[in-house]
């Protein structure tokens, strides 16, 4: 489409086409200027002009974006062998880059017009997208150019089919082949397939389990700065799995990987630092990496930050801050946040009490079988100057905490609290409790508010 429209501008008219030219018009972004060199050379069989127009539609420079002529023109370059060409284009396929979408403007307005004159829609539509709307998923197609791409030796191509084989995406799954492609990828020194590669060995998933390989291996792809090989290596030092822990080690990979933003990385750091395992116990590094990485939405740290401030292992308790985080925790299902955020607001600690939104959270907890929200569910309701107070509830908490409990002088002085409780209950009050504890038997979510 577009091709054809810039071929006849007074630039491209008035000179001879020239790749590198074009080449060095897009490396100081003049795409326009790459455009009208790259064209005429494209129409006339030149791949790797081909290639290029390509990534020029695939990302929309000097042209309009346009994932069908990009997909075109990659196939054009492909079929001549362009190895570059070959990858993209089974990108295409495997990603189904550009795939017609049901509420596209051009997809409603031919289903619209297909409906009154087909033969007029057919023939606008193949005017205004000669080279199709967009490449759908096609893992077959992905893989016969991931192929030839692989067996020209590009390594990312490599680590692509072995993917497609780990995962049994076209292919029956095989972790055996998957670890020959990842290896021939691995020798060429790409990083992803390097941490792949151990990983199989780490789980001897198609080869035999091997600790020293998949140390091996993750070490080569660490050293390119590739932030899983970092985490997998100070995993695998922080717990010993099949080599001594060696906490030191596990610290200075933890800080390569959290350094480079990865927030698992980061909260485990800031661990290390609270227990003063392979580095020096301070709780303000514990702060200062767990935020980071509860910052970036992941739940332990927000969690962790929450137990920080509320039992002030930097400063005061700051029961605010810490409900701010055990919110976070909480909003995303962590059991350990909804309990103590239950029981901050429950209590009031910090400010006000929120019995309504406290008893809300410790339900939700119980909802998860978390049996200490129970037990302090049951000792609200147990509470005679409460707010909260409930006789029958804290009948069926103390039960269902019990039940939820292992044996041992835990559980039986729970079931001494109940049986207490029970004792002073009418037989309709007994019965009603009865009634409860069956309803949330059947689905605990549907009893968290009430």
């Amino acid at each position: 489409m577009f091709g054809k429209l810039l071929k006849r501008s007074k630039s491209t008219g008035s000179r001879k086409p020239d790749f590198q030219r074009g080449l060095a018009a897009f490396e100081v972004e003049d795409y326009a200027a790459a455009v009208a060199d790259w064209l005429p050379l494209v129409e006339q069989g030149h791949a790797e002009a081909q290639y290029r127009m390509g990534q020029l539609y695939a990302r929309g420079q000097g042209v309009v974006r346009d994932f069908g002529d990009a997909a075109h023109w990659f196939r054009k370059a492909a079929e001549q062998g362009h190895t570059e060409a070959c990858f993209s284009l089974a990108l295409c396929y495997a990603n189904g880059e550009g795939a017609a979408q049901e509420s596209a403007l051009p997809v409603r307005w031919y289903k619209t017009v297909s409906k009154t004159n087909p033969a007029a829609a057919e023939a606008n539509l193949a005017l205004l997208y000669p080279n199709g709307l967009g490449i759908g998923p096609d893992i077959s197609q992905a893989l016969h150019w991931y192929r030839l791409a692989a067996e020209a030796g590009h390594a990312e191509a490599q680590h692509h089919i072995g993917l497609l084989n780990a995962f049994g995406q076209g292919v029956p799954q095989d972790h055996a082949v998957a670890a020959e492609w990842y290896r021939k990828s691995a020798e060429q020194g790409y990083a992803v397939a390097q941490h792949a590669l151990a990983s199989l060995y780490a789980n001897g998933q198609g080869v035999e389990r091997d600790i020293e390989q998949a140390l091996a291996w993750y070490e080569r792809a660490a050293e390119q700065g590739f932030v899983n090989a970092q985490l997998a290596l100070a995993i695998v030092y922080e717990h010993g799995t099949g080599v001594g822990a060696d906490p030191a080690r596990a610290a200075a990979f933890y800080r390569q990987a959290a350094e480079q933003g990865h927030p698992v990385a980061q909260v485990n750091l800031g661990l290390l630092y609270a227990r003063g395992q392979g580095v020096p116990k301070d709780y303000r590094e514990t702060l200062k990496w767990c935020r980071l990485s509860a910052e970036q939405g992941n739940v332990n740290a927000q969690f962790n930050l929450g137990l920080i401030h509320s039992n002030g292992l930097t400063g005061s308790p700051d029961y605010a801050e810490a409900a701010v985080w055990y919110r976070k925790a909480a909003m995303q299902g962590n059991v350990g946040a909804q309990v103590n955020l239950g029981l901050l607001l429950a209590h009031g600690w910090g400010g006000r009490p929120e019995l309504v939104e406290g008893v809300d959270w410790l339900r939700k907890a119980a909802a998860q079988g978390h049996s200490g929200a129970m037990t302090n569910l049951g000792a609200l309701y147990a509470t005679r100057d409460s707010k909260a107070y409930n006789a029958i509830q804290a009948y069926v908490w103390y039960i269902m905490a019990a039940a939820s409990t292992q044996p041992g002088p835990e559980r039986e002085g729970l079931e001494a609290k109940a049986h207490e409780l029970g004792s002073a209950l009418t037989s309709e009050d007994r019965h009603k409790a009865q009634v409860i504890m069956e309803e949330w038997k059947k689905n605990p979510k549907l009893m968290v508010t009430g």
